[in-house]
């Protein structure tokens, strides 16, 4: 009788299908399956299917106006101006991507007769803001000076973000290939070479020679350079570097 009474006093049975009916734990787990935030809870972008791609060794000017990305399975040519997408495999060539620059309306927006702001260096470092055109011819002539006096790497301008960069800053700007660049190089050593020599040719007076020779520390070379110097005809001395020799 007093083990019937325990029984009745404490239905364990019953309190067991109760607990297993409200706390309901294969449910949970089922819909722990069917949300994939709980198994990874990094935060991704929708739609983020474009995978940038290195253009590599291509060095068509053209791609100056486009980024190669891998969409999918496939390889694509997206324009820089209109976000088209063309095909971008190599075999394709490039045929197609100058014809859509040609053709796109985004781009003749910023065709080289719109006027922007340009920035003319002054004395004492400070800078004078005026309207002024674009113009490549320069602006491949300020690339070159820039290599020769810091003594940049030719191979620069082949590098992808440097090109990107350029982009940004003037989508009409062809950045030169590496051979272009020291093609460049040359005709001005040529072109300065002519004018120092008519102004040598056409000073009256006389003209005196110097050389400077050091080594540098950093990679055991040493250098030789050989300057002219004289005044002029308006008596201001000049200076002119005839010869670098390693």
């Amino acid at each position: 009788m007093a083990q019937e009474a325990a029984a009745v006093a404490n239905p364990q049975p019953q309190n067991q299908q109760a607990a297993a009916v409200t706390n309901p734990q294969p449910q949970n787990q089922q819909a722990a399956v069917t949300n994939p935030e709980a198994q990874n809870p990094e935060p991704t972008l929708a739609g983020n299917d474009e995978e940038v791609l290195d253009l590599g060794n291509l060095k068509s000017d053209v791609w100056n106006h486009f980024i190669k990305i891998k969409k999918g399975e496939l390889i694509k040519a997206k324009c820089n101006h209109c976000k088209k997408l063309l095909a971008g495999e190599s075999n394709n060539g490039t045929s197609h991507l100058r014809n859509h620059l040609k053709s796109c309306m985004q781009r003749k927006i910023h065709d080289g007769k719109q006027k922007v702001l340009g920035a003319n260096f002054v004395t004492k470092g400070k800078r004078e803001i005026v309207a002024t055109q674009f113009n490549a011819a320069v602006s491949r002539q300020d690339l070159a000076v820039a290599v020769i006096m810091h003594g940049y790497s030719l191979s620069m301008v082949e590098h992808l973000y440097f090109r990107r960069f350029l982009s940004g800053l003037q989508p009409l700007f062809s950045v030169p290939t590496r051979n272009t660049l020291k093609s460049d190089i040359f005709k001005m050593y040529e072109s300065e070479k002519s004018r120092i020599m008519k102004l040598i040719g056409g000073n009256k007076g006389r003209v005196a020679i110097t050389t400077d020779m050091w080594t540098a520390t950093n990679q055991k070379k040493g250098y030789m350079a050989v300057t002219t110097h004289y005044v002029d005809n308006s008596w201001i001395l000049r200076s002119h570097l005839l010869r670098y020799d390693m």
